[in-house]
């Protein structure tokens, strides 16, 4: 198996079945990266950072905390729903 961790990558065998790090410290160095990723992404979001619905490709507000528009999202409970129904209808 080889670590999930990016700097290390070294080669290890788990311990357990779903072991993804080869030590408790490539653990918390890759966890401590994400976060870090996550609070600059929020920061740059709220500094007005232009982002795009990843559908239909127009600008997000900084407030939309989602990767796709109010009007997609709509479109897409929507087409959930009808299918939804129908496996409900089907079943009745």
């Amino acid at each position: 198996m080889i670590c999930a961790n990016t700097e290390c990558a070294k080669d290890f065998i788990g311990k357990t079945h779903n072991q993804k790090y080869c030590t408790d410290e490539c653990c918390r160095v890759a966890t401590n990266k994400r976060i870090m990723e996550k609070y600059y992404e929020k920061k740059a979001i709220k500094k007005g950072a232009v982002r795009l619905c990843k559908t239909c490709k127009s600008q997000l507000s900084r407030y939309n905390s989602d990767e796709s528009c109010s009007s997609c999202l709509k479109k897409s409970n929507s087409k959930s729903k009808k299918l939804l129904q129908g496996i409900v209808d089907e079943i009745s």
